[in-house]
């Protein structure tokens, strides 16, 4: 057990201020992360990479924001979250708020409890099984979102990849739970790893684990690899472990994209795959309109669909330029609407809650009724689409892509 070492950093903000939704983490806003670096130990980890400037050892120098809860406690005091409905994120791409850390410190829970007061829903990421701890106080929220981050079933690969996390099944616990307690939950199957546990036997038996217990959606996505020491570090266990896997490596991740994107034939090869096995059971994958209509005002949930629509379009072979054109034309109206909307400062008064949100919808509402969508988006089919979701309350299936 690597024993880590707490340096206190000064948490700037408490919660982002965004202008549109976050259709990754299903959220119109987010908590900072109370930690910087992680105990989880992941080797495939994004946050090792010279850009997010972790210093030291990333799994044992953990930076901490100790102030963080104070601060999230000021912005919702200062009622800006209560003037506006959307899910509040909790989760980052390259730490995780639910790390071993956090049972000594308590600031993710710290948190949660500086949110109650605002009302909004809340979404967490996270592969740590202390998420559990928190279900008493989730609970008190309108609604709740639980993402459990899973890469493969194998306890033993787990083990080498991920050597701080909890085990596979202990993760499907989680999603198991958090459905019993009435909260909407999925796997995030990211990232699946050339050679380790990418393989459609792998994918098959996770969607099979997935059903058992109870996601409403599997998401998967490939293994990115930062040129540095993220790469470095990943390439030199696959050499310990997976020596055979080398070449592989070498072709996949070749082109040495600063992102740490592997070649686009491997990442779509592996998109389409997953979304068919995905398609053939009925499970959506990525968290499904239904959820994100519970967690987001109609205004943010149509955007955040927009968003997903380009990811699963191009699976079926459909040119999505005319779809991406429509969504950027979309989201420039949302953001100068909401942004005029926030500059007035509308007052929360009672039996009034979220009242930006409202006006915002509403006049969504007049623009689909109207014919302004169309000319706002310049798509008459998307148009079309947007009526039938926000005025006769229909919604769209992800594994058919269709209208119900």
């Amino acid at each position: 057990m690597v024993i880590p070492i707490v340096n206190r950093i000064e948490a700037k903000t408490g919660v982002s201020r965004a202008a549109l939704a976050d259709s990754f983490l299903i959220a119109l806003r987010r908590a900072l992360a109370p930690y910087r670096g992680c105990g989880h130990g992941c080797r495939y980890c994004d946050g090792r990479a010279e850009k997010y400037f972790v210093a030291g050892d990333f799994e044992r120098d953990i930076a901490v924001r100790m102030n963080l809860p104070g601060l999230v406690a000021r912005d919702v005091a200062a009622g800006a979250l209560s003037a506006e409905f959307g899910a509040i994120g909790l989760g980052s791409g390259v730490t995780d708020v639910y790390q071993p850390l956090e049972q000594t410190l308590g600031l993710t829970r710290q948190t949660l409890e500086a949110l109650l007061p605002a009302g909004n829903p809340i979404s967490v990421l996270t592969k740590g099984t202390l998420v559990l701890r928190d279900f008493d106080l989730l609970a008190r929220f309108p609604k709740v979102l639980v993402m459990v981050t899973l890469t493969t079933l194998d306890p033993a690969v787990a083990a080498v990849i991920e050597p701080g996390a909890p085990a596979p099944a202990e993760r499907l616990e989680v999603v198991r739970r958090a459905r019993a307690a009435g909260f909407r939950a999925g796997i995030m199957a990211m990232p699946l790893c050339p050679g380790i546990s990418d393989g459609e036997a792998d994918f098959d038996a996770l969607l099979d684990a997935a059903e058992r217990a109870g996601a409403e959606f599997v998401w998967p996505g490939g293994l990115t690899l930062r040129p540095g020491r993220q790469k470095a570090l990943f390439r030199h266990l696959v050499g310990e472990h997976w020596p055979a896997l080398g070449g592989r490596y070498d072709h996949v991740f070749g082109e040495n994209r600063a992102s740490g994107m592997p070649r686009a034939a491997w990442s779509g090869a592996l998109a389409l795959r997953a979304a068919r096995q995905a398609e053939a059971r009925g499970m959506p994958a990525m968290p499904p309109f239904d959820i994100h209509r519970e967690l987001l005002s109609r205004a943010d949930s149509l955007f955040v669909l927009f968003c997903h629509m380009q990811e699963l379009y191009p699976l079926r072979g459909v040119d999505t330029r005319p779809l991406r054109a429509a969504t950027a034309a979309y989201g420039d109206w949302l953001r100068r609407e909401r942004g005029a909307l926030r500059r007035k400062r509308i007052a929360v008064l009672p039996g009034d809650p979220f009242p930006l949100s409202r006006l915002l919808d509403e006049r969504l509402a007049a623009l689909c009724a109207g014919g302004g969508f169309a000319e706002i988006v310049g798509n008459e089919k998307l148009a079309r689409l947007a009526r039938q979701l926000v005025l006769e309350g229909r919604r769209f299936d992800y594994p058919t892509l269709k209208v119900v």
